[in-house]
């Protein structure tokens, strides 16, 4: 009788185990997977430190704005970095990360921009900034970018977690034919995460080029760092034009307005372009395939990327990478305007 009532007592605490996982799980939409994804990882061992850094970049459907005579392609992007031992014991050597957008051809026929929706950016751990509903715009990148990493060395916390303890805001920021932002740690930390979801306006028949650059810097291996280049051309005219070939071709869909404000979600639009097309007044057209090319570069071009993150900096590249952390009772961060 006593061993039966010990098989109980733990059926029960593993049921009891099973049902607060699946309370903790956030509620994610079934439409946040990206069309496209495309992930890259990167290790660099210094001083006896290992910095394991992977990213994902996921690309969503893309509206025709007809008041911008541009298709609008959605980006998002997860970070994740981490610092082990040589003996692969975790140490705090996660200093800085960094994401990098830049326009490199046909920069007339294009346009970086971001949303202003809460939702656009965050980073884990972070001291500052707000919270937002990240689990259905973030989850699924973020669950790419950890699994890639932990085949080096296990990322502390579940793509759960960090998408749930995101906070908004970022310490440094560029806009314009370059985004870049960056967040600063302060202590120096062994596991760090940060989401950032774009925009990219193309003309129609038009093709451009662009990089998308991730990093973690830190003390001794100074960065490791992944990189792509994006090269996309967009359909040839504006859908309303198009055959109907054309249209099946690409994969658009006739949104009537009465219902895009219900599913912007599902269609993954910031909040700004929904008010654009509801107040252009016509039927939206949505397209679902259009291929990106996309190349890896490797490696990275390391003295680059440190003079980027050295031009915003009040620090020297020995201050950034030297032993004591700069940023440790900083002020004055900046932090990203929210609406």
């Amino acid at each position: 009788m006593m061993l039966r009532n010990r098989k109980i007592a733990v059926n029960m605490l593993i049921a009891a185990v099973l049902i607060m996982n699946i309370l903790l799980m956030p509620v994610v939409s079934a439409y946040e997977t990206p069309d496209y994804d495309w992930k890259l990882k990167k290790a660099v061992s210094y001083g006896g430190i290992n910095a394991y850094t992977a990213a994902t970049v996921g690309r969503f459907t893309a509206p025709y704005i007809p008041s911008r005579n541009a298709y609008e392609y959605n980006y998002r992007i997860t970070g994740v970095g981490e610092t082990r031992t040589s003996s692969g014991g975790s140490t705090a050597a996660c200093r800085v990360q960094a994401v990098e957008i830049k326009e490199l051809e046909n920069k007339a026929n294009q346009a970086m921009w971001t949303s202003t929706d809460s939702q656009r950016i965050g980073a884990w751990p972070r001291s500052d900034g707000n919270s937002a509903y990240y689990a259905d715009v973030a989850y699924t990148i973020s669950s790419i970018a950890i699994s890639y990493i932990n085949s080096y060395a296990n990322f502390a916390i579940s793509a759960a977690t960090l998408v749930s303890s995101l906070l908004s805001g970022c310490d440094e920021q560029q806009d314009g034919e370059t985004i870049w932002r960056e967040w600063e740690y302060d202590p120096d930390k062994t596991d760090v995460g940060h989401f950032f979801w774009w925009l990219n306006d193309i003309k129609p028949g038009q093709t451009v080029k662009f990089s998308v650059g991730d990093y973690l810097f830190g003390p001794s291996y100074e960065v490791a760092g992944v990189k792509w280049t994006f090269t996309v051309t967009a359909p040839s005219r504006a859908p309303s034009k198009m055959t109907e070939v054309e249209k099946k071709k690409y994969g658009i869909e006739v949104i009537p307005l009465n219902q895009l404000k219900t599913r912007s979600s599902e269609l993954n639009l910031a909040p700004e372009t929904v008010e654009e097309l509801i107040e252009y007044g016509e039927p939206v057209y949505v397209a679902h395939n259009l291929p990106v090319e996309v190349v890896s570069c490797e490696p990275i071009d390391k003295e680059e990327v440190i003079s980027k993150l050295l031009e915003g900096s009040k620090y020297s590249r020995k201050e950034l990478f030297g032993p004591v952390n700069p940023f440790v009772n900083k002020t004055n961060k900046s932090e990203e305007s929210l609406s």
